[in-house]
């Protein structure tokens, strides 16, 4: 019987260990796509309808058009102004301000408008405006200044000018991604912001020499703009899918700003786990742990899934993996993986 509690025992504590290996980290994606539409708020407006024309991402001019009631009355619009989204880099860490929402970021932005009011007339207006981020967050403050240029509208005269102040929400995804350092998986959820919809997804994962770390797929949020489907194709999607490379910065944090189907995007994981307080993330575990290989030769005792091997004096558990077996060794907390070419079990 004693033998029996002793077999129980560590099926039970080992079994909690394999079960135990997945371990979450959060995940941040933020894009250069923002929701313009606050240009043209105030108090005595309704916004009606809004087409995005440019975005600004690739020509650096935003240009927009739609309609909105001022007072009830029926009002057309078109605009254009300078593009808030910029390579401005004042740490020089090779991500642009405009995406880390830990940095502050300030921008000057010029434009122009023009209005027609059903009934009444036409009237032109330059547009300037300070957008400044708020701290944490990929939303930005907007001060707005509308000036009159140009009126046929008893009431409305050159020079007037209205004072606007908004917040602009840029497009960004936040969630997490859970892994399995010894089984180099991984799955992730995304709730979009500045935007609609949500994202799930799985992959494989491996660390490369350099501490960076390669995921096999990942999504990233867009706006579903159909009206982008020639112009500007990954605007007219809703979620855009690749694989990429995460390098490691420090501390628990990977980033990298790169570019899918020409959007631009910055995504960060930042990782708690430190299992063995080495100060550097779970997820670089495997660059850090030796190879090992391990002959089980020798007499050995199955309870299966689980066999005490003599040779190495110590209790195995064995996995199939799609086409590969793996085993957990408890005396060293690794899973091995068979060589058909040596006859020996690896560690990755």
């Amino acid at each position: 019987m004693k033998i029996i509690k002793i077999i129980l025992s560590l099926l039970i504590f080992s079994t909690s260990n394999f079960f135990l290996f997945s371990k979450t980290a959060t995940l941040k994606i933020y894009s250069a796509s923002i929701d313009y539409e606050a240009f043209f708020q105030d108090e005595d407006v309704s916004l009606l309808s809004y087409n995005l024309i440019d975005p600004g991402i690739l020509s650096n001019e935003v240009r927009v058009s739609g309609s909105m009631s001022i007072d009830g009355v029926y009002t057309t619009f078109t605009g254009q102004f300078t593009s808030p989204y910029s390579a401005k880099d004042n740490n020089s860490n090779g991500i642009y301000d405009f995406f880390e929402v830990g940095e502050s970021f300030s921008i000057d932005l010029t434009g122009s408008a023009s209005y027609s009011l059903q009934g009444y007339g036409s009237f032109s207006a330059n547009l300037y405006a300070n957008v400044q981020r708020i701290y944490g967050q990929h939303s930005f403050n907007l001060s707005e200044t509308v000036t009159v240029q140009s009126s046929n509208i008893d009431g409305v005269y050159v020079g007037q000018t209205e004072y606007v102040s908004e917040t602009l929400n840029a497009v960004h995804a936040l969630g997490t991604i859970t892994y399995d350092e010894n089984a180099g998986t991984y799955t992730y959820y995304l709730g979009y912001h500045g935007t609609s919809g949500s994202a799930s997804g799985s992959g494989t994962y491996s660390v490369n020499s350099d501490s960076s770390i390669t995921l096999s797929e990942m999504s990233f949020p867009s706006i579903g703009d159909s009206s982008f489907a020639s112009s500007f194709p990954a605007l007219s999607k809703k979620t855009l899918s690749s694989s990429l490379t995460v390098p490691f910065v420090s501390g628990n944090k990977f980033h990298v700003m790169t570019q899918i189907e020409n959007a631009p995007f910055y995504l960060v994981i930042e990782d708690d786990n430190d299992a063995n307080s080495d100060g550097k993330p779970d997820l670089l575990k495997t660059t850090l742990q030796e190879v090992q290989s391990l002959n089980l030769s020798g007499w050995n005792y199955h309870i299966w899934p689980w066999v005490y091997n003599s040779s190495d004096d110590n209790w195995l558990y064995y996995h199939r993996s799609g086409d590969d077996w793996l085993v957990w060794r408890n005396k060293t907390s690794t899973w091995l993986k068979f060589d058909a070419s040596n006859g020996l079990w690896v560690s990755n």
